[in-house]
């Protein structure tokens, strides 16, 4: 072969390989082109929805402990200072506080900042009005606790914010500092180029880069921290791409919200907006020249900068950005050296993001299921609002968990081996105010209280007695029925033969007796008097919304139910018969703080009043006499009204009880559906009782309906005499009073 052939079929070979490396480099451009102007178009940074607990709000006269508000105060994050200068600060002077409340965007409007002064005596607002000019106010919030974000699968915290709202020369500062070249260049720097390069030969490794803030922007959002050739060319090819078809005003504003600034534990912390309450606990809006410069300082090493970590590091990078604004003329010499005499002003623990209330959070997903999708909950910002009260939630956390422990201590049971849920609502509202669905509280995973569905045992019986006195020309209260053994064949040939806890049989007994005592022989008699059917037609007319077989055993509680179903029945009692499906969402607004919706609660009358009355006046006879009578001792003052329940062999522990403002369910069991050895006062009541005892609750309303009068038996001539108020009395239609009875007005 001769050379110049040679040569001829190297050159040939060589402009066909160049030839395909164009090829694919311009199908790499292309691809690469469609990726940039998709995240652009769609603006699709990612920014998981954020989740809001209920503000607390304050009115003149409103019910309000002191020990409540400072704990509030304290999960909200707000210090106490000498002088409240500052929002997010407070000071105190014994029941006497003055707050610098926080600016914050609510789903009904914006609400200022204001320093207001309020005193508390006897757990009531007694004074409320702004500090400054000493008026009255009328109403006024706190900012809502940050609950945690709808869970995006990608561990990314950010928070958008436009150019406009960042402080005074924060742009100015970080290009100076990290890219002066930027509105000269067409996404990469050749200088800086030149110089990484001549530092990486020289160290035979890839120890720095010359990126542009567009580079950076790519390897954020594209790419990965991988230092190789074949990430460094993606990303200049992407700069190039992105600064033809972007202004640079809109790749700033990507940036700012992109770039990475530090981790907290597995979650990073994008965007300056984030970063801002991340280490300062305060809006971006609201940061000074020193805390400008630090945050710019830490684009170069976020960790090596970390200024909890390295605080005296961070402290150096902050001056080198205070002094290279100095330089520039974006500073005064005054300024400077006001910023470089300041401390860090970094805050020692940041508010938490993450979720500490997981099947709460679990709750919430699935109400949004027909509103929104995974992907707009994960991507686009939402401001999500709830009904949860935090000080109830963490003290029914405590209440299961360390009740379930001393059960299981006293009684011999292997350690965590019993489980338990809480819901707890408002009993007018149905706004779920707590949802603990495991005994870890912040475990995240199987949420018993929505999916574990346990036979209810007693718990299901005031709705057979409901039933009954619907039917009120036949029954009242003192109704005599039958508490004596019988067996039921089913069409299969099966033998129903129920049998009352205690072992006995109490012969004839009043109805109300029935259900005080929870006698599973009076009650199962009772609905089988009334009609299965209509039993099961009561309990669905309450709110169950599943298949409801009408076997005879369902009026024991064979049904098995979840704790919020259970609640959700209990609901329409505690609300004097109007039904209201208890929810957990209030409002929801996109990420500029502008509403998208609401969620207003529907109500419906289920049952007439008079029969729910004569209902709660018996579950306040349980709490007084009956099965649930540990509470009433545990509260003289208080008067609560609740129905224990209890499943065959033990397995399952139930109490469902409320006061004039809140409702709880409890149940308590084992995951496996062994016997727990619990009855429902001996295990799920003890749950409820330790939280009742934490929280201010008012008693149950016992004014009688218009259509219901009092009554009590007279004993004689002599009974003129005596105070009514002091017999027993017991509610009835007026039309069904007994002659031996007299009404009194109590």
């Amino acid at each position: 072969m001769t050379k110049h052939s040679f040569w001829q079929k190297f050159k040939a070979f060589f402009f066909r390989l160049l030839a395909i490396g164009f090829v694919l480099l311009l199908f790499l451009v292309i691809y690469l082109d469609s990726q940039v102007r998709d995240e652009f178009d769609q603006q699709a940074w990612s920014i998981p929805a954020k989740v809001y607990a209920r503000p607390l709000a304050f009115s003149l006269g409103q019910s309000l402990s002191l020990k409540d508000l400072l704990a509030e105060l304290d999960l909200l994050g707000y210090r106490q200072t000498i002088k409240a200068n500052n929002q997010g600060e407070f000071e105190r002077y014994g029941n006497t506080l003055v707050i610098n409340t926080r600016r914050f965007q609510f789903w009904d409007g914006q609400q200022d900042a204001h320093v207001i002064e309020l005193t508390i005596e006897q757990d009531k607002v007694v004074t409320l009005k702004d500090f400054a000019s000493q008026k009255g106010v009328n109403f006024m919030r706190l900012d809502p606790l940050l609950l945690g974000n709808i869970n995006t699968g990608n561990n990314e915290d950010r928070q958008l914010i436009s150019l406009e709202q960042l402080p005074e020369n924060f742009i100015a500062a970080l290009l100076i500092t990290e890219d002066r070249d930027f509105y000269n260049h067409m996404g990469i720097s050749f200088k800086g180029i030149a110089r990484a390069l001549w530092s990486n030969v020289s160290a035979g490794e890839v120890r720095q880069g010359g990126s542009t803030l567009t580079q950076q922007l790519m390897k954020n959002h594209f790419l990965s921290n991988e230092r190789t050739i074949w990430r460094k060319m993606r990303e200049a090819i992407m700069a190039v791409l992105t600064e033809f078809h972007y202004d640079k005003e809109a790749i700033l504003q990507a940036y700012i919200n992109e770039v990475y600034l530090g981790q907290n534990r597995t979650t990073g912390i994008y965007g300056f907006a984030r970063a801002s309450e991340f280490y300062f606990d305060r809006p971006i809006t609201k940061l000074n020249l020193s805390q400008v410069a630090l945050l710019v300082g830490m684009v170069k090493g976020p960790s090596y900068y970390n200024p909890r970590r390295n605080p005296e590091r961070a402290k150096q990078r902050r001056d080198l950005v205070l002094s290279i604004m100095l330089e520039q003329g974006l500073i005064t010499k005054e300024a400077f050296e006001d910023a470089t005499k300041r401390s860090l002003m970094v805050v020692a623990k940041p508010r938490g993001r993450t979720s500490k209330v997981p099947a709460f959070m679990g709750f919430i997903k699935r109400e949004l299921r027909q509103e929104y999708s995974l992907s707009e909950l994960n991507t686009q910002g939402l401001r999500l609002f709830t009904s949860l009260d935090p000080l109830v939630q963490s003290r029914a956390e405590k209440s299961l968990s360390t009740r379930l422990s001393k059960i299981e201590a006293n009684r011999g049971i292997d350690k965590r081996t019993l489980q338990g849920a809480v819901i707890v609502s408002d009993v007018k509202s149905g706004d779920i105010l707590a949802m603990v669905g495991d005994r870890s509280a912040n475990y995240v995973g199987f949420n018993r209280a929505i999916d574990a569905y346990r036979q209810t045992g007693s718990v299901i019986k005031p709705f057979v007695y409901l039933r009954a006195l619907q039917n009120s020309d036949n029954f009242n209260l003192l109704t005599p029925i039958e508490d004596t053994p019988f067996s039921l064949q089913g069409s299969d040939g099966s033998v129903w033969t129920p049998k009352n806890y205690d072992g006995k049989n109490h012969g004839e007994i009043p109805l109300m007796e029935g259900l005080v005592n929870s006698y599973n022989l009076a009650t199962a008699r009772l609905a089988l008097s009334v009609g299965i059917d209509e039993v099961a037609d009561t309990i669905i007319d309450a709110g169950f919304e599943r298949s409801l077989p009408a076997f005879p055993s369902i009026a024991l509680g064979a049904k098995e139910m979840s704790p919020l179903e259970v609640s959700r029945l209990y609901q329409v009692i505690a609300n004097d018969g109007v039904g209201i499906r208890s929810a957990g969402i209030v409002a929801v607004q996109d990420h500029q703080g502008q509403l998208l919706q609401r969620f207003p609660r529907k109500t419906q009358q289920h049952f007439e009043a008079e029969n729910i009355f004569l209902i709660k006046y018996l579950l306040t006879q349980v709490v007084e006499r009956g099965t649930a009578k540990a509470i009433g001792a545990s509260f003289p003052s208080t008067q609560f009204a609740g129905k224990t329940g209890t499943t065959n062999d033990l397995r399952d522990s139930w109490y469902a009880g409320f006061g004039g403002e809140k409702l709880a369910v409890v149940w308590v069991g084992r995951d496996d559906n062994q016997p727990s050895g619990l009855t429902g006062a001996t295990g799920a009541l003890k749950v409820w009782q330790d939280l009742f005892l934490q929280v201010d609750e008012s008693s149950v309303d016992t004014r009688a309906p218009d259509g219901l009068v009092w009554g009590y038996r007279s004993s004689g001539i002599f009974s003129a005499f005596t105070a009514c108020k002091n017999e027993v009395l017991i509610p009835f239609y007026t039309y069904q009073l007994p002659s031996e009875y007299k009404t009194c007005e109590p």
